[in-house]
C-alpha cells in the first residue's frame, strides 16, 4: 500500500468530519482574502484617480462645514499657472433609498470639458449637456445599478437644499475612467440654480462645494498651492487645497478605523479555525491510538508516523485553501466588467494573483499549525502504554 492510498484511507474514515473541517478552512482563507485585498482597494481607487497636476479647493473647515463663493472660480483661474479651472456642488440626491448612495454634482457645463480633461467627454453628448437644461450624465456603474439607460427621465430627492425634488434626463454616461467616475452622476449647475431662485432669501445661490484646479507642471503644484490659501486666507470662507492625490487620500482616512476592525476580526476568525482543525486532528489521532501502536510494532519509525499524519491535516488545508481562494479571486474581480447589484461595493475590489499565493499559503500555515502537535504527539507514543489503552 503507497503512502497515499494510506492517507487518502485515513481521510475517508470519518468523511462528514473531513469534508465540515474542509470547508470551515474554506470560509477562513475566503475571508482573509477578501480583508487582505480591502487595503489595495483603497491604493487602487487612488492610483486610478489621481491627476498630477490636479488641485483640490474647497472650505479649510472641511467640505460639511460650509461652501466657496462661486466667484472664487475666476479669481483662482486668473492665478500664474492655473491652466483650467472647473467647480462642483455637491446636491446630496436621493432616487430610492439613503443606503443607495452615489455621488451626485451640479457642474460648470461650459468649463468641465477642461477641467476634467482626462475623462475625455463626447463633444455630442457634451453639447447636448450644455443644451439641455435637466439633463445629466451618469457614470456606468450606477446606470446599471439602478437599470437605467440613456434617455430615461429620473427624479432625485434631496433633505439638504429645501427638500428639493429634481428630474433629471440621463443624454449619456460619464466616461469610464476611473471607480469614481463610474458612480458619478453630473447636471448642468443652471439647472440648480434655477431651482434655488424660489429660495434666494436665504442667500442659497452662488455657492459652491469645491473646485477642480489644472496647473501646468506638477513642480508649480506648492506654488499654486500656497497662493490660493494665502490669497483667502483672511477672507470669511478661507480655502484649504491639496493635491487630488491628498485630498482622496484624507477622504478615505475617515474608513481606516473600519478596515483595522474588518482584518482584527478576519484573523480572529482564522485562529479559530486552526484552533477547530487542531481539535480534529486530535481526535483523528485518538480514534487511532492503538493503529499508531502497530504501526510502530511491526517497524514504522517515528518520522515516518509523524509525516504521515502530519499529511493528512495539510492536505486538508490545501484543499481548504484552493477551495477558498478560487472563489475569492472569481467573486473579488466579478466588478471589473461591470457593477453587480449583489457585490454592491465589493465591485470596487480588485483580488492580485498574489494575495491567492498568499491565501495558499495561509492555508498550509493553518494545517501545520492544526496538525503538528497531535502528530509529534502520536509519533512519540510508546507501544506499550498505547497497546494498554486499547486493551
Amino acid at each position: 500500500m503507497s503512502t497515499w492510498t494510506l492517507i487518502r484511507r485515513n481521510l475517508g474514515r470519518n468523511r462528514a468530519r473531513t469534508v465540515l473541517t474542509t470547508l470551515a478552512v474554506a470560509f477562513s482563507i475566503f475571508l482573509v482574502c477578501a480583508v487582505i485585498t480591502l487595503p489595495s482597494v483603497r491604493t487602487s481607487i487612488l492610483e486610478r484617480t489621481m491627476n498630477a497636476r490636479r488641485l483640490v479647493v474647497h472650505h479649510k473647515f472641511g467640505l460639511g462645514y460650509d461652501n466657496l463663493p462661486v466667484a472664487y472660480a475666476q479669481r483662482v483661474r486668473n492665478l500664474p499657472h492655473v491652466t483650467a479651472v472647473t467647480h462642483l456642488t455637491w446636491f446630496g440626491g436621493i432616487y430610492s433609498e439613503a443606503k443607495d448612495f452615489f455621488p451626485n454634482y451640479a457642474v460648470d457645463s461650459e468649463t468641465i470639458e477642461e477641467g476634467l480633461s482626462e475623462y475625455q467627454f463626447d463633444p455630442v453628448v457634451l453639447d447636448q449637456f450644455k443644451k439641455i437644461r435637466n439633463s445629466a450624465l451618469v457614470g456606468v456603474r450606477t446606470m446599471e445599478k439602478f437599470g437605467w439607460k440613456i434617455g430615461d427621465e429620473v427624479t432625485l430627492r434631496n433633505s439638504v437644499w429645501f427638500n428639493l425634488s429634481l428630474m433629471f434626463k440621463i443624454i449619456g454616461e460619464v466616461p469610464n475612467v476611473n471607480p469614481m467616475s463610474a458612480t458619478l452622476f453630473l447636471f448642468p449647475r443652471q439647472y440648480f440654480e434655477e431651482a434655488l431662485r424660489p429660495y434666494e432669501q436665504f442667500n442659497a445661490g452662488g455657492w459652491i462645494s469645491m473646485l477642480m484646479v489644472m496647473v501646468d507642471k506638477p513642480e508649480n503644484l506648492k506654488t499654486v498651492i500656497t497662493t490660493i490659501d494665502e490669497q483667502f486666507r483672511n477672507s470669511s470662507h478661507p480655502t484649504l487645497t491639496a493635491t487630488q492625490y491628498e485630498f482622496t487620500a484624507n477622504y478615505l482616512s475617515s474608513f481606516d478605523g473600519i478596515i483595522q476592525v474588518v482584518m482584527l476580526v478576519g484573523f480572529l476568525v482564522v485562529a479559530s479555525i486552526v484552533l477547530i482543525a487542531a481539535n480534529t486532528a486530535a481526535m483523528s489521532v485518538r480514534e487511532r491510538i492503538g493503529e499508531v501502536a502497530v504501526l510502530k510494532t511491526i517497524g514504522f519509525r517515528r518520522r515516518t508516523i509523524f509525516s504521515l499524519l502530519l499529511s493528512e491535516a495539510l492536505l486538508i488545508a490545501v484543499l481548504g485553501g484552493l477551495l477558498g481562494v478560487i472563489p475569492a479571486y472569481v467573486v473579488l474581480n466579478a466588478g471589473k466588467s461591470s457593477w453587480s447589484p449583489f457585490l454592491g461595493p465589493l465591485t470596487l475590489f480588485l483580488m492580485p494573483v498574489s494575495v491567492m499565493i498568499q491565501g495558499i499559503f495561509i492555508a498550509l500555515f493553518v494545517g501545520i499549525l492544526a496538525g503538528v502537535i497531535p502528530s509529534r504527539g502520536a509519533a512519540r507514543l510508546n507501544v506499550a502504554t498505547a497497546l494498554r489503552q486499547i486493551a
